[in-house]
């Protein structure tokens, strides 16, 4: 199972809400970089991304365009 990268932000709280959101459905998902980014943030180059497993893309993206429109 390989994870491929839904969303990238510099704004780690932005992500944990989609995180949550995506996990209340049932994806698992995962922050790269999420601690990266909390000890190194003077570097606005780290960025954080919200990364699901390959199996649930299609359903998360669902998920994330649901939320877009809304």
């Amino acid at each position: 199972m390989s994870f491929i990268t839904i969303k990238k932000s510099h704004i780690e709280a932005e992500l944990l809400i989609l995180k949550s959101k995506l996990e209340s459905e049932g994806i698992k998902c995962y922050l790269k970089n999420e601690f990266t980014t909390q000890i190194m943030n003077y570097m606005p180059s780290f960025e954080v991304e919200l990364q699901v497993s390959n199996i649930d893309l299609e359903k998360a993206l669902e998920v994330l365009n649901e939320m877009n429109t809304n």
